[in-house]
């Protein structure tokens, strides 16, 4: 399970699609590089969903967690978002990739530490059992989501909540009904691991009750340089990931998007429209749901 999470591994799609495998050499770390970019840039511009996530999160366990668990940790943007929102909690972030976990042992945060492990392996012993589970775009990378599902719930504490955010549709930065990003959106969907899937059916298998369904929809009206790199990275990402199942029209029309000298870049343009759609997921094990909810 690579589970560098977030939308970092959604643009490396297609024969790019285990971006953490055992490769080596100049290729790998540049693409390590462009992943941290763009879970960066992602939160830069999009962050605005954590404040309202962990505010959820808040009133629906009901007290201050004391143990926060971030699986697919990445460069620690949802463990950023937990530390701050969660002053007393030990935050552990978990993630397949030194890389990822370096960046987030850099911060050198005092309740944050890291741990290196595949979570498709069963869950590490040496981490304890949480008051919060927290799993951002990682969900659709695991080999088997229901046998992850019901392992995390076992390692919640009693009244814990295991909250699951995804994506509902990729990064959009042109008018409503873009013909080019319908066909990057279908493209996607049809991955092996579609980011795009709706959960809820697999909470019911895995005994899991669905506390809250909270949409996390964010537009952005004000269109920085910030929001044109985020454009850009995404874009290009986009370009190499799917180049396999775009037509060349639409390569064509991404390759114009993404260069600055080209009338139709993104940076010339005045129409934009940057949006970015997630859902979050709160959910306990069944056994523990409040019935009077």
């Amino acid at each position: 399970m690579p589970q560098t999470h977030e939308l970092a591994n959604l643009g490396a799609m297609g024969h790019d699609s285990h971006p953490h495998g055992h490769g080596h050499g100049h290729q790998h770390e540049h693409q390590g590089e462009d992943m941290v970019e763009m879970l960066e840039l992602d939160a830069a511009v999009m962050g605005s969903y954590l404040d309202t996530a962990t505010d959820r999160i808040r009133a629906t366990l009901g007290r201050e967690p004391s143990v926060i668990v971030d699986v697919g940790a990445g460069t620690g943007v949802g463990v950023r978002a937990l530390a701050r929102a969660f002053p007393t909690a030990e935050i552990i972030g978990v993630d397949a990739s030194p890389e990822m976990t370096a960046h987030i042992d850099a911060a050198c945060h005092p309740r944050v530490r890291t741990a290196i492990a595949d979570l498709d392996n069963g869950w590490p012993a040496a981490i304890p059992d949480a008051d919060v589970i927290w799993a951002s775009s990682s969900l659709h990378h695991i080999a088997d989501p229901d046998a992850f599902l019901r392992t995390a719930a076992a390692h919640l504490k009693p009244g814990g909540v295991l909250a699951i955010i995804e994506m509902t549709s990729p990064p959009l930065f042109l008018p409503s009904g873009n013909p080019l990003e319908e066909r990057i959106a279908a493209a996607m969907s049809t991955q092996e691991m579609n980011p795009f899937a709706d959960w809820t059916q697999a909470f019911s298998q895995a005994d899991l009750d669905v506390v809250e369904c909270v949409d996390l929809s964010v537009e952005i009206s004000e269109i920085t340089p910030t929001v044109l790199r985020y454009g850009t990275s995404w874009l290009s990402r986009i370009r190499t990931g799917l180049a396999d199942d775009l037509t060349a029209d639409d390569l064509a029309a991404i390759d114009a998007l993404v260069d600055d000298e080209s009338p139709s870049s993104l940076a010339r343009r005045t129409d934009l429209n940057v949006r970015s759609g997630r859902r979050m997921w709160i959910t306990k094990p069944h056994s523990t749901t409040d019935t009077t909810l």
